[in-house]
C-alpha cells in the first residue's frame, strides 16, 4: 500500500473488502447503487506527455517484456522524478482544513510517483537514495489473495521496477548493505545476486527480494517466483508480452501518458481474487462476468483530472450507471465531492474526478489502489 494509505486505512472509509460476513468495495460501492466491475480512459484525454530529456530514455513497452505474461495489473509513472519521501503527503487528520484545502501540482504528481512504488517502500531505502533521479518506475502485480494471518493488508505477488536517469555506481553497495544489515540472505538467481530479506508480521511472513540487474535498475519484489521470471525476462525476450497490444483496453490509452495503470481481469484467478468482478459474490455488487479490464490516467492537459473507467462486455449495465451523468460521493462525515459520468463507446462507463481538493485526492488514490487489486481489509 501506499503510506498514505497504510497510515489512514482505519480512519477513513475506502475502496476495499471488509471482513466475513460483508465483502464490499470503498466509497466507489457507496456512490452507487450497483457499479461496474472495470475502470477505463477516454481516448481524448489520454495523449503523449511533451518529451522530458532523460539522460537513459525509457521505453515503457519494453518494461512490460520484463513482466510475467500473466501479470494481471501495471501501474506506471514517468520521470525524471526524485523518490517521494512522504513531505508531499497531502492527508493529515489533525488538519480541519484537509478537507477543502486546495491541491498542488507538487502535492499531485507526487501520489501518482508513489503508486508503482507500492514494494519498493517495504525496504527502507529512501534515504539511500534521495538524491537518485527516477527516469521511469512500473509495478507489476498478479494473484490477489485474502490477507494473511492477522493482516489488513491483502496478499499478492509483485515487483517495482526503478529504472534510474544515471548508473547508481557507489549506491548499488549502500543500498546492498541497507539490506544486509537487517540480515537479510544472499542468492543468485540467474546470475544476478539478489538479497532476501524475512520478517514476521501480523501472523504472516512477509518476504522482500532486491536485485540490482543493470546499473541502472533496481528490481524490489514480494515474490520470489514473480522476481525470478522477470530477470529471466530481461536476460532473454519471451514470446509472450504482459499486456499485449491486442487487448481491448489499448484503444483506450496512450502509453506514453506520465501515469497511467491498467487491470485486465484474469478469468483464472477469480475464484481466489476477493477484487475480482468475474465471480458473483466476490464483490459489493452482484458482480460482473462480462468485467474486461481497468485503467486510469490524468489528463495530460490539466493534471487536476483525472479519468478512471469501466469496461465490460454488458453494454446495458455501462449505458445504466452512466445515465445520471453525474454522482454525488461521500466516502465520510464531511467529505463530498462529484464525480462525473460518462458511456463514451458501448461498454464503457468513464468516471471524471477533479483533483482539486485534497480529500479528492486522497480518495482517488484508495480507488485506484483497489481497482488495481490492493483491497483492505477493516
Amino acid at each position: 500500500m501506499s503510506r498514505w494509505f497504510e497510515e489512514h486505512r482505519m480512519s477513513h472509509h475506502h475502496f476495499g473488502p471488509l471482513r466475513e460476513p460483508i465483502l464490499r468495495f470503498a466509497f466507489i460501492a457507496a456512490m452507487f447503487a450497483a457499479t461496474i466491475s472495470v475502470f477505463l480512459v477516454s481516448s481524448n484525454q489520454l495523449h503523449a506527455q511533451p518529451s522530458r530529456s532523460t539522460a537513459q530514455p525509457v521505453n515503457p513497452q519494453e518494461l512490460m517484456w520484463w513482466l510475467p505474461a500473466d501479470t494481471e495489473s501495471v501501474v506506471s509513472a514517468s520521470g525524471p522524478f526524485l523518490i517521494p519521501t512522504g513531505s508531499n503527503e497531502t492527508s493529515n487528520e489533525n488538519d480541519p482544513g484537509w478537507f477543502t484545502r486546495k491541491t498542488t501540482q507538487a502535492e499531485i504528481r507526487a501520489a501518482f510517483e508513489e503508486l508503482p512504488l507500492e514494494v519498493f517502500y517495504d525496504l527502507d531505502l529512501t534515504e539511500t537514495l534521495k538524491d537518485a533521479t527516477v527516469a521511469y518506475a512500473m509495478q507489476g502485480s498478479r494473484r490477489f489473495r485474502e490477507p494473511q494471518g492477522d493482516s489488513e493488508v491483502m496478499e499478492f505477488e509483485g515487483c517495482s521496477i526503478l529504472v534510474f536517469e544515471r548508473d547508481l555506481g557507489p549506491l548499488i553497495n549502500a543500498i546492498q548493505q541497507s539490506v544486509a544489515k537487517n540480515g537479510a540472505r544472499s542468492e543468485t538467481i540467474g546470475g544476478i545476486r539478489v538479497l532476501i530479506d524475512q520478517e514476521k508480521s501480523a501472523g504472516a511472513v512477509e518476504t522482500r527480494l532486491l536485485a540490482v540487474p543493470r546499473p541502472n535498475v533496481l528490481l524490489v519484489a514480494n515474490n520470489r517466483q514473480y522476481l525470478v521470471e522477470i530477470l529471466a525476462r530481461m536476460a532473454k525476450r519471451k514470446t509472450l508480452r504482459a499486456f499485449p497490444s491486442r487487448l481491448p483496453e489499448w484503444q483506450f490509452m496512450d502509453i506514453n501518458a506520465r501515469f497511467w495503470g491498467l487491470r485486465h481481469y484474469d478469468p483464472t484467478q477469480a475464484k481466489l481474487d476477493p477484487t475480482s468482478p468475474l465471480e458473483k459474490g466476490r464483490t459489493s455488487d452482484s458482480g460482473d462476468p462480462k468485467a474486461i479490464g481497468s485503467l486510469f490516467a490524468l489528463d495530460t492537459k490539466n493534471e487536476q483530472s483525472l479519468v478512471i473507467m469501466f469496461l465490460t462486455g454488458d453494454e446495458a449495465k455501462a449505458r445504466a450507471e452512466a445515465r445520471a451523468g453525474k454522482a454525488v460521493a461521500e466516502p465520510q462525515e464531511g467529505v463530498s465531492f462529484e464525480v462525473k459520468l460518462h458511456n463514451p463507446k458501448p461498454g464503457v462507463l468513464e468516471q471524471t474526478y477533479a483533483l482539486d481538493r485534497s480529500s479528492t485526492l486522497d480518495y482517488s488514490i484508495l480507488a485506484i489502489e483497489s481497482a488495481l487489486g490492493r483491497g483492505m481489509y477493516f
